[in-house]
């Protein structure tokens, strides 16, 4: 009977190791399955994120994981491409764009730009007048167009970047020793040259069809045969004494030009000659006495006329007309609408012409006077305007950016240097 119970133990243990055996052999074969259907799926939901994603860099990853598309060279970000802000024409005006002279951290100056104010713009401003770069009627604290451009032509003075940005860089040129007066050499490009070519046309020293902006060949033997005829150093540069002469009452005009003006006069005479010949005489009957033509307006009339029709045109430093001046410009463009011939002349130049009286106290100031100006801090002129009667004065204003009517305040009447009478 025990026999019996010990080969019924082991045959029931034998079954059972079977079972445990078959199950193992089960249990392997469906985690096998499962593992190959995880990857499957992952796999095919890979494929929408690669779509939606293409650079690789949008996916969610751990903190340690690797970029899986950090080898691949087509899951790179693509070149971008910057457009081309420097296409079509140059422009003299400076841009609101950072200077490629950062702020030195060691250096007392700080960079300066286009709509800044303060104590720090007005020694600007006095430093470019004192060295010829800017003309202004006075000092501000207000960087603005007009003291963007003076310092553009002191950066192309000194072969800087000319951004019309005052950085650390172009200040501490400014302020120091080896600064150089303003001064126009071959090779120069802007306003000023244009301004320059045009002097030199009406002064019969270049041609018309020269006049391009840029200080070139051309320009430099005009301005080097104005020199020799002004009595001045003929080196082709046109520096302070050159331009003094140039944009004077003085300036002598060249000598095919004088010659053309004289043949000019000389013809107009006897045209007068042959017209008083052909004239019948009156016969002594007297004659019915016609009936008087309205009055005309005088060239004065026309002088303050022609000052009043430009209020609010725009100030731009260069500019005679016919709707963008300067102050001196502006005084140009007006008398020749009254009829008076004349060069551009600079504000310094108008008040030196003995063309036209003189008038040195501003209590003997007439309608239609030309008013001369200097600042505060320096005893050049640098200012003019026409004077309208009733304590006014209509200018081209460089602080107001256009042409104004205004008063003389005190500032006016404490620089008042004189005022010139073109009118009998």
């Amino acid at each position: 009977m025990e026999k019996k119970r010990t080969i019924l133990s082991l045959l029931l243990f034998g079954v059972a190791a079977f079972l445990i055996v078959i199950a193992l052999i089960i249990g392997i074969a469906s985690c096998k399955s499962g593992k190959q259907g995880s990857e499957t799926t992952e796999a095919a939901a890979e494929i929408p994120a690669l779509l939606r994603a293409p650079q690789g860099k949008n996916r969610q990853q751990g903190a340690n994981a690797p970029d899986p598309d950090a080898s691949d060279p087509e899951a790179q970000l693509p070149e971008i491409t910057e457009p081309d802000d420097t296409a079509g024409d140059p422009s003299d005006e400076p841009t609101d764009e950072p200077s490629d002279t950062p702020d030195d951290p060691e250096s007392q100056y700080t960079t300066l730009k286009k709509h800044d104010k303060g104590e720090a713009v007005t020694a600007l401003q006095n430093r470019l007048m004192e060295l010829g770069y800017l003309e202004i009627e006075e000092p501000t604290d207000y960087y603005g167009n007009s003291t963007a451009y003076a310092v553009t032509l002191f950066q192309r003075q000194h072969d800087l970047k000319q951004d019309g940005i005052a950085g650390a860089q172009t200040q501490e040129l400014l302020y120091g020793s080896e600064a150089k007066h303003y001064m126009m050499l071959e090779g120069a490009e802007g306003r000023d040259v244009k301004m320059l070519q045009e002097q030199l046309v009406d002064l019969g020293y270049l041609s018309g069809d020269d006049v391009d902006r840029v200080y070139g060949e051309k320009t430099v033997e005009a301005v080097k045969a104005f020199q020799k005829r002004n009595g001045l150093t003929a080196d082709g540069k046109a520096g302070e004494k050159t331009l003094d002469k140039l944009y004077s009452d003085e300036a002598k005009i060249s000598k095919e030009l004088e010659a053309q003006q004289k043949a000019e006069e000389k013809a107009a005479k006897e045209k007068e000659k042959q017209t008083a010949k052909a004239t019948p005489k009156p016969s002594g009957k007297t004659t019915k006495t016609p009936t008087p033509t309205p009055k005309k307006d005088t060239k004065l009339d026309k002088f303050i006329k022609a000052a009043n029709s430009k209020l609010g045109c725009e100030y731009i430093l260069g500019d005679s007309g016919p709707n963008t001046f300067d102050c001196s410009g502006f005084v140009t463009w007006c008398l020749r609408q009254a009829g008076v011939s004349t060069t551009r002349l600079n504000a310094a130049g108008f008040s030196r012409s003995n063309r036209w009286k003189n008038i040195t106290s501003i209590n003997d100031l007439k309608k239609g006077d030309i008013l001369f100006f200097r600042s505060d801090s320096s005893s050049t002129v640098s200012h003019c305007g026409i004077y309208i009667g009733g304590n006014m004065m209509i200018d081209a204003s460089s602080a107001n950016g256009k042409v104004v009517k205004r008063s003389l305040s005190a500032y006016w009447k404490r620089n008042f240097v004189n005022a010139r009478r073109p009118w009998n």
